[in-house]
């Protein structure tokens, strides 16, 4: 069963983001700042992280970075949710730590659909 890490401040969007996910089977652990995350990171070794990038402690940009550097995980999948940036779904620049990148408001269904995408049937 392939292991999601979602990580955000916002309790409401990490308990609606697991409720879904793991009724479509996947394993979900938490966190709500980067430090929690970077070490459930170290221990459990997550298919897939979730990402806000405003959070405090550590914010999500870092935590991504300190994942695919520091902790050796540089073909983790990685998917921003944020508010904070104006910009497309899917547009990234070259040197973005992360996979995708979704806007919020984000339709939770489509977040789905995207973790199956990366993750694929296979796997489950």
């Amino acid at each position: 069963m392939p292991r999601i890490l979602v990580v955000d401040d916002d309790i409401d969007i990490v308990y609606m983001i697991k409720a879904v996910l793991e009724k479509s089977g996947y394993e979900v652990m938490t966190a709500s700042d980067g430090m929690q995350a970077l070490a459930i990171v170290k221990i459990k070794k997550p298919d897939l992280m979730i990402v806000d990038l405003t959070m405090p402690v550590m914010d999500g940009w870092r935590l991504s970075m300190k994942v695919r550097q520091d902790e050796g995980c540089p073909d983790l999948p990685i998917i921003v949710l944020s508010g904070l940036i104006a910009r497309e779904e899917n547009h990234f620049e070259p040197n973005e730590p992360y996979t995708i990148y979704i806007p919020k408001p984000f339709d939770i269904m489509k977040l789905a659909d995207r973790v199956k995408a990366i993750l694929g049937e296979a796997k489950k």
